[in-house]
């Protein structure tokens, strides 16, 4: 392990060396519609990184782009050289969870490898930050994660002011950093125990057997009740950092055609329609079990932890205001209120 610590005009000297040999990912301020959201991009100007909030969207849209023509992932990305790995800078430990689930997912499960995700994890280096506060929606801590470091990173930030702390855990990336300053290990762990100290308490706190039992939530009657003001829109799975539904389509004709992979939703009332026009899952309320059962019940059955990061996006940007929380509540409830069975892996 190496600690090294720099300040923010020595960080932009190394964003700058860095750049020349890789694509270098970060939060940045981007004009959407009306207003401007905070997202993953790939960059050049170390000056218009946002390191103090969390972003808007995740850097799934790096590791997994929304839109892509295989082959071809970031066509028309200004900063991006195909040549070259990608650094993807001040990824908060939620983030660095969801990251985690897409590897399980692609990646180590031998049943399926997806080579396109794998072809650009196998060059992407994944740098944290720290959290420094909560946001009001977040309960990454309700879930058991640790949102001042995450163990899943091998290169970590600790921002104080204008000074940075970096961490570097694994050591096939110890010469890229060799050059900066030494860092006091006593300063960094005094850092981070008063940063636990200040990370106020979340107001939101579960309490269900994980994984949820399936037989019985699958019949609970809860779903439909729960989803009453849901729209169906899918927004909350295009900013979920976790979830990576996907589906192929084809543009051209004559044919010459190209193919392309975009990202789908389990929440889209066509999802799930078989060819013979049966839907299984005809209803908001049985769409959205499924949502909270993926993620609470079948992820952790087939592969480990949680598919949720408690990240809270999907309550910031739902337009109706449904809370993931107060669903999760309502299963603790029915469970609690049955008796609900204990689950778990043999």
């Amino acid at each position: 392990m190496m600690i090294k610590k720099i300040s923010k005009e020595r960080f932009k000297k190394l964003f700058d060396e860095l750049k020349e040999e890789y694509n270098i990912a970060a939060p940045i301020l981007k004009d959407k519609g009306k207003e401007k959201i905070l997202e993953y991009d790939f960059i050049n100007d170390f000056d218009q990184i946002v390191w103090d909030r969390q972003p808007d969207s995740s850097p799934k849209n790096i590791i997994f782009p929304q839109n892509s023509m295989l082959g071809n992932d970031y066509k028309g990305s200004k900063y991006y050289d195909d040549n070259l790995s990608t650094i993807i800078m001040g990824v908060r430990s939620c983030d660095i969870e969801a990251v985690k689930v897409f590897d399980q997912v692609f990646i180590e499960d031998d049943s399926y490898i997806d080579d396109s995700y794998k072809n650009r994890r196998d060059k992407t280096i994944i740098m944290g930050i720290s959290c420094a506060e909560r946001e009001d929606s977040c309960f990454c801590d309700s879930l058991g994660l640790d949102p001042i470091e995450s163990d899943y990173a091998p290169v970590y930030i600790f921002k104080d002011e204008d000074e940075f702390f970096i961490k570097i855990k694994d050591e096939k990336y110890e010469d890229l950093f060799e050059d900066l300053p030494k860092g006091d290990q006593a300063q960094l762990k005094a850092l981070k125990k008063q940063r636990k100290e200040e990370f106020n308490e979340s107001s939101f706190s579960l309490d269900i057997p994980t994984p949820l039992p399936e037989k019985e939530m699958f019949e609970a009657d809860i779903w439909e009740e729960m989803t009453e003001k849901c729209l169906g829109c899918g927004v909350c799975t295009y900013y979920c950092p976790t979830c990576y539904c996907f589906n192929f389509f084809w543009e051209g004709e004559d044919g010459e055609s190209t193919k392309y992979k975009s990202w789908d939703s389990c929440m889209f009332s066509s999802y799930s329609v078989h060819a013979s026009g049966h839907n299984p899952r005809d209803s908001k309320g049985k769409r959205y079990r499924n949502r909270i059962m993926h993620k609470f019940s079948y992820h952790p059955l087939n592969y480990e932890g949680l598919a949720c990061v408690g990240c809270g996006r999907c309550i910031d940007r739902c337009p109706v205001n449904l809370d993931i929380r107060e669903a999760l509540k309502m299963t603790e409830e029915y469970l609690l209120e049955e008796g609900g069975d204990e689950s778990g892996k043999d």
